[in-house]
């Protein structure tokens, strides 16, 4: 097509030369009426230029757009990608027997979202993942597979083409670099308390229970009697030491680190469970640690909180065009 197009293009040059070219015409020679003798009129010569018919333009064809899941501030998501992980998300879910909801879609649209966030904020800081980067991860990938062969089987079976793989593997090498950068700051040891713990669902059980402990009755006793939380109800409601954003009840966590003495106790504290249930708890201090070395348990949670933190920051400065639902 592109030399059609060039020929087209040359056309009307080829005629423009090819008149440039032509020889002068010759003067008009007078004319003779061969019946009559007399002299016909000369004809009628015009001074004003040949023109041409003008060539009609042949139309360029136009290849249509891709059609877009998403614009990500200002980058395309195309559908096809979407499709794709979309099939990969089903299969396995299948696969693992969780059923399928019906927010699927939303979910695999956010992930691809979050994913090209996440790209572009490693562009903006320089970070490059190169092709030898890939080269060694996917040899390395392979080599756990025991073979080329049985690595290709794989990418079949979990619809991937080597070129969509590459750029999986990609983004998760892009990705931790990513989280290696954003949690840099996420300390290896905190101040921790020591403290433990009564849960109920009575209020009045809970009061009642707090009475109990401010007249004197042992903290450990009344957890292993009444707590619902068996785990460390048996152990006296010890939570062991834990950091400020590691316990899964904030207002627990909150009230555990405003005490100050070892052996105070909190009021009442009032909280709501998965299922909308208020949930009543009491917790005392045992200890206290200004710079505790934390586990790494404790630590992964804090290092996923500022990845997390990160990523929100992420989606509330995008500029984001959601265009699934017409698939353009």
């Amino acid at each position: 097509m592109k030399r059609h197009l060039y020929l087209l293009f040359l056309l009307p040059l080829v005629l423009l030369l090819a008149c440039q070219n032509e020889e002068p015409l010759p003067t008009a020679v007078p004319t003779i009426n061969q019946t009559t003798g007399d002299e016909l009129a000369p004809p009628v010569v015009s001074n004003e230029p040949i023109v041409l018919p003008t060539q009609t333009a042949v139309p360029v064809p136009t290849i249509p757009p891709e059609p877009l899941a998403a614009l990500v501030n200002n980058e395309p998501l195309t559908w096809a990608t979407f499709e794709a992980e979309l099939a990969r998300y089903q299969q396995a879910q299948a696969e693992l027997g969780i059923p399928e909801d019906g927010n699927i879609d939303q979910v695999v649209l956010d992930a691809l979202i979050e994913q090209l966030l996440i790209r572009q904020a490693a562009a903006a800081q320089g970070i490059v993942v190169t092709d030898e980067m890939v080269d060694q991860q996917m040899a390395e990938l392979e080599s756990a597979a025991k073979s080329a062969e049985n690595f290709t089987a794989w990418l079949e079976a979990n619809r991937y083409t080597e070129a969509e793989f590459r750029t999986a593997v990609a983004d998760g090498l892009i990705q931790e670099q990513m989280v290696n950068m954003v949690t840099a700051d996420v300390p290896v040891a905190a101040e921790q308390v020591h403290a433990r713990y009564i849960q109920v669902d009575d209020a009045t059980l809970a009061n009642t229970l707090l009475a109990q402990i401010q007249n004197g009755d042992d903290f450990a006793t009344l957890a292993q009697l009444h707590s619902l939380d068996r785990v460390t109800g048996e152990n006296g409601g010890d939570l062991d030491f834990f950091a400020q954003g590691t316990l899964l009840v904030p207002e627990l966590e909150a009230a555990a680190f405003a005490l100050t003495e070892p052996g105070a106790v909190s009021e009442v504290i009032t909280a709501v469970n998965r299922e909308g249930n208020p949930v009543y708890y009491l917790v005392q201090l045992i200890e206290r640690d200004a710079e505790r070395p934390l586990e790494a348990q404790a630590r992964s949670v804090l290092l996923q909180q500022a990845f997390e933190a990160w990523l929100d920051e992420l989606w509330q400065s995008a500029t984001i065009e959601r265009l699934m639902e017409s698939g353009s």
